[in-house]
């Protein structure tokens, strides 16, 4: 049996650099990363990022360890954003082998938006990488449903949502909302959390969350109200077990160790499946004469 596309990301351990990840990641059971590339939005450059001239070694790194990329963060669309800034990101995801990359919806006009989005689409299905939009409470996709709508309206065949429980809580989703948006959505996050939202929301979201099986989030009803085929990105930023002295290989093992308190999560090897990501791309891209 081949089990779920699991990746690390680099979100769980900030105090590594993208090539010091990939050892860790196999170390702990991963055969899957997903790396920064680009700041989630220019004021939030504060994660470390694979720059162009640490490619080889990560690369290196990669065919070392047999670690592959599933997902690159991040591409943010505000009102200001020239699609030409993201086409040499999009080469460098492509160059490392990334499968995904990450869209976040900041402009408030979502028509001129999605003009940009729909040629995000185009240029990243020409490199073989499938995007998807993530829906916060800090973007201008605030939940899920306008999210998927947002979606179902521009009707890219490159284009689905990410859903992260913490965000779907946060916002006020549930999973029982998801199965009605199931052609929309292309990939999942995990984690955990509190049931009640703390006072600082983003401070959860990018310093400590919980390691699954640990928090109050229904989880199990996530991955059973979703595609079991759906790639997973365990994203758990754990800065109190850092700063606790927990060694990132030990904070990454535990990661890996809770996800089998989820059967649907199982996995019987290192060795991912292969990800149907580069043959949609290129289906559209052909599609689009592109």
């Amino acid at each position: 049996m081949t089990g779920r596309r699991l990746s690390l990301h680099q979100l769980c351990l900030r105090d590594l650099g993208p090539v010091d990840l990939v050892p860790v990641a196999r170390q702990a059971g991963f055969a899957l990363v997903s790396v920064f590339l680009s700041p989630p939005a220019p004021q939030l450059d504060i994660f470390p990022r694979l720059t162009v001239p640490e490619t080889s070694a990560f690369r290196a790194a990669c065919a070392r360890e047999g670690v592959s990329v599933h997902n690159i963060e991040a591409l943010p669309v505000s009102g200001r954003t020239e699609i030409a800034v993201y086409l040499p990101v999009l080469d460098h995801a492509a160059d490392i082998g990334a499968t995904r990359a990450t869209l976040l919806v900041y402009d408030q006009n979502l028509d001129r938006a999605g003009g940009k989005v729909v040629n995000l689409c185009d240029a990243a299905a020409q490199r073989g990488i499938a995007l998807s939009i993530e829906f916060m409470a800090f973007s201008a996709l605030r939940n899920v449903e306008q999210a998927a709508e947002f979606v179902r309206n521009l009707g890219h065949a490159n284009l689905s949502l990410l859903v992260d429980p913490l965000h779907l809580a946060r916002t006020g989703g549930t999973p029982a909302d998801l199965p009605a948006l199931a052609e929309t959505i292309g990939c999942l996050q995990f984690c955990d959390a509190p049931q009640g939202p703390p006072t600082d929301l983003f401070a959860e979201a990018i310093d400590d969350r919980q390691i699954p099986g640990e928090g109050d989030l229904p989880l199990a009803d996530l991955l059973a109200a979703t595609d079991p085929s759906l790639p997973v990105d365990v994203e758990v930023p754990m800065l109190r077990l850092q700063r606790a002295g927990v060694t990132p290989v030990d904070r990454a093992r535990r990661l890996m160790a809770s996800l089998s308190r989820f059967p649907a999560l199982s996995q019987s090897d290192l060795n991912p499946p292969t990800d149907n990501a580069h043959r949609i791309t290129r289906q559209v891209a052909a599609k689009r004469g592109l």
